[in-house]
């Protein structure tokens, strides 16, 4: 374990909240703090109304900490060694999660903003059992961690044993046991303890969180459960080699209660503008199938890896693995990288370049408008840190030829670029839940994809107010740069772009999803006698669908096609999780997939 931890006594017992009413409301969306608070800024113990706090650093003066009356919390780190934040129930450890007489339900909305140093982070949440067989303290320390403060997720350095992945509240997690020895509650000095670790795949910033199943998975799994101690929503952050510089945890809305069994703690509605079920409101074009909620769904990087550093002055092009997309990368100095994966989600990071693009997406043969492609739509959830210097755009990006255009769809930035960059505005209009801006600049000698050229227009759309997640109708800003006056040519690429202009700084797509006519949205369709396939490959990126004997699946890596043989992504199916699970967790939409593991293939229903 990369920490030291040290906890004191708490002495609370509490019965808090044993009604499932909170579920109705969008905390997601309408969350803010409310009730009486109080400000800490020293290790202490404590409540406030129900609602059982504490707040412990290393150093015992790293940052403090605001509780309030209705269990939200804001957690601020001026300098800490290993800092904890938590807010929740305290339990008595006299009852085991199955003695509560319903499940354990977490609420938690998370904003967090000027992390400096942080090594490894923890936010979801916290608790500790006693009474727990196998280690000489008979003491667990329980994690179910759904976000960090630090660049990545905590990996397998978390647990010496790692235990397989459950599918829980739409996600999935990797479920790890450490064994450690250190400070624990109600000991002086150190002891050895086990710790269990549920880490979601992909990180999210609001949503519920189920701790009663995942114990019951735990158990499953071979983990023994003991008295709960206490359950509370955790942001804790650390460093091994330093402290922590600063860091802020707000949760606006954070809750754990027992349900009284009717409900088993559902999630809320997502908070962004931009969850679209589908597109759209490009006038004119034909709405894609299907359904996709970006900001609520969970992806994740999946599958294998490449990471390429380009070359300077130079693009670096080809397509992400066996999938429909293709990647570019391309800079004018600096230390660039790029790291895609197979289902399209990607990393990217500069540091004292002049510009810097990278991006994923569809390559045309320049032999299209866009017309004869679409609609063409995206589905996205990034998120961005450091700077960018002068210039930055985050969206959708590509170029056509005959005339040769250079354009953007701007819905993201770290700083908001102005009419000194856009050019002249055209006008604007309104899509996807906000007004876009459009503006035409142009360019002379600049380099293109056509090598130097004298003379070409730059389009830009720029969305109103920024957001990290949702949908983009594409055609219907085509359109309307069309209506008025902006002509586009064939297609060469429609791709999610981040652009830096400088700075040093880091971008990272969660959950990528791009359609057109070729390649739609699977749909449901009625289930044939024939439950097995054999596949057969196709230059198309498609695949021949026969009839096959029954292929035994091993845990590993799977791509997923739908009935017409488009392929859709990859995913990971570790050992212990069923097909059903993993394609439900990271595909969403109910209907009859393909699922391809070495040359054979096996249809499966998802409901």
């Amino acid at each position: 374990m990369k920490k030291l931890l040290g906890m004191t006594k708490i002495g609370l017992v509490l019965t808090f909240g044993l009604a499932s009413g909170a579920l109705a409301q969008d905390f997601c969306s309408n969350a803010q703090h409310s009730g009486q608070s109080v400000k800490i800024s020293s290790n202490q113990t404590g409540k406030i109304g129900n609602i059982g706090y504490e707040l412990w650093d290393e150093n015992g003066h790293g940052g403090d900490a605001t509780f309030y009356s209705d269990g939200s919390m804001e957690c601020n780190i001026t300098g800490a060694k290993d800092y904890l934040c938590r807010a929740g129930l305290s339990l008595g450890s006299d009852k085991t999660y199955k003695e509560l007489g319903g499940d354990m339900i977490a609420e938690f909305k998370l904003v967090k903003s000027n992390a400096q140093n942080v090594g490894y982070s923890y936010i979801g949440i916290y608790g500790w059992m006693e009474g727990v067989p196998g280690t000489a303290s008979n003491l667990v320390e329980y994690y179910v961690i759904d976000n960090t403060l630090a660049n990545d997720m905590p990996g397998s350095w978390i647990g010496n044993e790692r235990k397989g992945t459950i599918t829980v509240d739409g996600g999935t997690y990797t479920v790890y046991r450490n064994t450690r020895t250190g400070p624990a509650i109600k000991n002086s000095g150190n002891v050895t303890f086990y710790q269990y670790f549920s880490v979601r795949t992909s990180p999210r910033d609001c949503g519920t969180i189920n701790i009663s199943e995942h114990m019951r998975q735990w158990e499953k799994m071979g983990l023994t459960m003991g008295k709960l101690y206490e359950a509370k929503v955790l942001g804790e952050a650390g460093n091994v080699n330093g402290e922590v510089r600063s860091g802020h945890m707000d949760f606006p809305h954070a809750k754990v209660y027992v349900s009284d069994g009717s409900s088993s703690g559902d999630t809320p509605k997502s908070s962004s503008s931009g969850a679209t079920a589908k597109s759209s409101s490009s006038k004119g074009s034909t709405a894609v199938s299907g359904t996709i909620d970006a900001c609520k769904d969970e992806m994740g990087h999946q599958g294998e890896s490449k990471t390429t550093q380009g070359q300077n002055n130079s693009s670096v092009t080809g397509n992400v693995g066996s999938s429909p997309y293709h990647y570019e990368i391309w800079y004018q100095g600096g230390n660039n990288s790029m790291t895609f994966y197979d289902n399209g989600t990607y990393k990217a990071s500069w540091n004292g370049t002049n510009d810097f693009l990278a991006r994923v997406g569809f390559k045309y043969n320049e032999d299209k408008t866009y017309d004869e492609l679409g609609p063409i739509d995206a589905y996205y959830k990034w998120s961005k840190q450091g700077n960018a210097g002068g210039y930055n755009y985050i969206g959708i990006y590509g170029w056509t030829v005959n005339p040769l255009v250079e354009y953007y769809i701007v819905d993201d930035w770290f700083n908001k670029p102005g009419a000194n960059l856009t050019g002249q505005k055209k006008g604007e209009f309104e899509v996807d839940g906000d007004v876009y801006e459009v503006y035409q600049n142009q360019r002379y000698n600049a380099p293109s994809i056509k090598g130097n050229s004298d003379n070409f227009p730059q389009y830009f759309s720029v969305r109103k107010s920024g957001r990290s997640c949702g949908h983009i109708d594409v055609t219907a800003h085509f359109k309307k740069w069309e209506a008025l006056g902006m002509k586009m040519g064939k297609m060469y690429e429609a791709k999610v772009l981040v652009e830096a202009g400088g700075g040093s700084g880091s971008f990272d797509v969660t959950y990528f999803k791009m359609t057109d006519k070729a390649h739609p949205l699977p749909q449901p369709e009625p289930e044939s006698s024939s439950s097995e396939a054999k596949a057969e490959s196709s230059s198309s990126g498609t695949v021949s669908l026969h009839e096959a004997p029954k292929m035994q699946f091993k845990s590993g890596n799977f791509q997923v096609f739908d009935m017409q043989g488009r392929y859709l992504g990859s995913m990971k199916v570790e050992a212990g999780a069923t097909v059903n699970e993993v394609l439900k967790a990271n595909f969403k939409s109910a209907g009859i997939y393909m699922v391809k593991q070495g040359s054979f293939m096996q249809r499966f229903s998802v409901k």
